[in-house]
């Protein structure tokens, strides 16, 4: 009799990408209650993982070494290791796991595609598969029913009964090509919490609490997130509370997909093409202008060629205001 099937996942890169792996993690694992996962992760996100009783997450500590993670993860005898990552560390840890017998799959990169999209010349500007999809199918390696999910129906925005919004703002991203400029995001506070019975909620990292708290104090009906949260658990729980979640191309858009928030994206330097747009979000909510040099960058790291930044620059608040109308109709 073969043993339990138990899929072991490594993914620790960006926060935004965990989340992502989340949201395909926790359909998958509802399908088949009968295989155990198990999630190495940032330890900081172990409350993504939460509520499934086939769903483990363990914290990934750095400063171990791979031989010391190696033995701690294969005493939980995995028939299955999925490397989410592909950096030198998972890269090790899963050849030993071969090397042991186990079977492995691993994330492909798609780099020329990705190079092909944001060169600056001659750029093919199509639709990159949406990372979604890549995570599932290393899910569909192995061996999971259905072998391959079918696109899962976009988010349904919750209507505002007792006609109160909240509204979440999240201005910042970690990369600078990916950040509207403040004072129009400030501007955008201003106005949606001058609308009758809406709440802003700001979310931002510690460091930026400065400038969260300057937008408060200004702008009535807003609340600095990070000063009133108890940690990440109670900020995915206001997440979870939300109407609308405003994001740049950032964590916060996967965190809000993750938890069935629709998204207003704003886009610069990135692209949705790229395959990160966020989990069941509509691709009509995104806010971003054409230019022949977009995207420049698949992370937004990367140094405007043009030098004036003009993709975040030519965004205007009024074109976001219009998608958060589009969102939330009922919004006056």
């Amino acid at each position: 009799m073969s043993r339990p099937k138990h899929v072991l996942v490594m993914r620790f890169a960006a926060l935004g990408d965990v989340a992502a792996m989340a949201s395909v993690l926790q359909r998958r694992a509802g399908q088949n209650p009968d295989v155990q996962f198990t999630i190495l992760t940032h330890r900081m996100l172990l409350p993504l993982f939460d509520g499934l009783t086939n769903v483990r997450a363990v914290p990934l500590d750095k400063t171990q070494s791979i031989r010391r993670i190696f033995c701690s993860l294969r005493g939980l005898h995995p028939t299955h290791v999925i490397d989410g990552h592909s950096n030198l560390r998972t890269i090790c840890l899963r050849t030993l796991f071969f090397l042991s017998g186990v079977s492995v799959r691993s994330l492909p990169k798609y780099r020329m595609r990705r190079w092909r999209l944001v060169r600056s010349r001659r750029k093919v500007l199509q639709p990159m598969l949406p990372w979604w999809k890549v995570y599932d199918r290393l899910f569909a390696g192995c061996g999971l029913s259905p072998v391959r999910m079918t696109d899962p129906p976009v988010i349904v925005p919750r209507r505002a009964d007792d006609g109160h919004f909240r509204i979440g703002v999240a201005p910042f991203a970690y990369y600078p090509g990916k950040v509207w400029p403040l004072e129009k995001m400030k501007e955008l506070v201003r106005r949606l919490s001058s609308v009758p019975g809406c709440t802003v909620w700001l979310f931002g990292a510690p460091g930026d609490r400065a400038v969260l708290d300057e937008w408060a104090a200004e702008c009535p009906g807003t609340v600095n997130v990070p000063a009133v949260s108890g940690g990440f658990s109670s900020e995915l729980e206001i997440i979870k509370s939300l109407h609308l979640m405003i994001s740049m191309d950032s964590a916060n858009m996967h965190f809000a997909s993750w938890a069935g928030v629709p998204v207003v994206s704003v886009w610069g330097a990135t692209h949705p093409y790229a395959g990160f747009y966020g989990w069941r979000q509509d691709p009509d909510w995104a806010v971003q202008v054409p230019l022949e040099c977009r995207p420049c960058s698949t992370n937004g790291g990367r140094q405007c060629r043009r030098g004036d930044c003009l993709c975040m620059n030519s965004i205007t608040v009024d074109m976001v205001m219009d998608k958060v109308r589009k969102v939330l109709p009922e919004l006056n």
